[in-house]
């Protein structure tokens, strides 16, 4: 059991036989009355968000979840294939939880998943990866005073915008949390 006060975004807990990912959480002291703790928290079964309101010193069933470096091995219908680094056994996982990889990771590539009971909770690419461009448009020469961008296709078939001189053929570093280009990589 965890004390209300003590969790965080992204911890896991059990309430009323589903599991809740918890998106925020805000300590609340109003001018009458007894603190609580104002969760924000998304449904594992349905994916559904609900707001729940804890008093101060309640307790929540924590879950035990683990974590697996995995590799991306092929798409199937509407799953994605991984495979345990270590064991080398394969995990079947519904797109729904991976669309936050599937423009960033190439097959063979390395995520890593979470798994309660057997059940895989969410797949998380690496926070940085690199991909190389395969379509760019080329940019106009002397328009460098100004941080000026163009659309670019990456590998995967990500579409990023990045600064005027990057070209077809160059490796950029992207920040897998916000889609964004950090840098170019030297190949």
């Amino acid at each position: 059991m965890i004390n209300v006060q003590d969790i965080r975004k992204g911890m896991v807990y059990k309430e009323g036989g589903d599991l809740w990912t918890v998106m925020s959480m805000q300590h609340v002291t109003p001018g009458k009355g007894a603190a609580f703790v104002k969760v924000r928290a998304r449904s594992q079964k349905t994916g559904n968000s609900r707001e729940y309101n804890y008093k101060s010193g309640d307790r929540l069933e924590d879950v035990q979840i683990f974590e697996k470096e995995a590799t991306y091995s092929y798409k199937q219908g509407d799953e994605y294939v991984f495979m345990d680094s270590e064991t080398f056994e394969q995990y079947n996982v519904p797109a729904e939880l991976c669309e936050d990889i599937e423009h960033f990771v190439l097959e063979g590539g390395e995520c890593t998943i979470y798994i309660y009971e057997d059940a895989v909770l969410s797949v998380a690419a690496p926070n940085f990866v690199t991909l190389k461009v395969i379509e760019a448009n080329p940019g106009l020469k002397g328009d460098t005073a100004t941080k000026a961008t163009k659309p670019v296709k990456l590998e995967t078939g990500y579409e990023i915008n990045v600064p005027l001189f990057i070209e077809e053929g160059n490796v950029l570093k992207i920040d897998t949390r916000t889609g964004d280009y950090l840098e170019r990589v030297k190949g």
